[in-house]
């Protein structure tokens, strides 16, 4: 996670060692999946179906490296919007704190929804939901008895 520096302001996230390493053996192991897959395509028992595997993985590796690049952009966004936005609340003259004294007192900088902080119940209302067909337990019983299908089916 990106840390405020100073003035509330937070560091761009950048591409780290660790997770070109991760997505290097990532696609090196979707390359040799589908080296694999294109081996049994051409064996004696090889089928469509993996002619099309072969095809496929090399596309989930290139979708792992895409998707990397999109999140550090779609974050970076992020970012760049609550610079902006503590840059403004500072040339009002107030204060852009993340996070105040107050363990329980948290000022949002983005406005972007979050599934963490968002604790509220919900619950459908009854009068929504149709009700259910209620039965005693002899009628369950009745209908159920395993006896009584197999002399259904005789």
């Amino acid at each position: 996670m990106s840390k405020p520096g100073p003035a509330g302001v937070k560091e761009k996230k950048t591409v780290k060692l660790s997770h070109i390493v991760f997505l290097l053996i990532c696609f090196i192991a979707a390359c040799a999946l589908a080296w694999w897959q294109w081996s049994r395509f051409q064996s004696g028992s090889g089928t469509f179906q993996n002619l099309g595997y072969a095809f496929q993985w090399p596309l989930i590796g290139g979708f792992l490296i895409y998707a990397y690049r999109k999140y550090l952009q779609y974050e970076n966004e992020s970012i760049e919007l609550e610079n902006m936005e503590a840059k403004m609340m500072a040339e009002q003259g107030k204060t852009p704190v993340a996070q105040s004294e107050q363990e329980d007192s948290f000022v949002q900088l983005s406005h972007r929804p979050s599934l963490v902080e968002d604790d509220s119940v919900k619950e459908i209302d009854e009068s929504f939901l149709p009700s259910r067909p209620t039965m005693d337990v002899e009628e369950f019983n009745r209908l159920n008895d395993p006896h009584a299908r197999r002399r259904r089916k005789a």
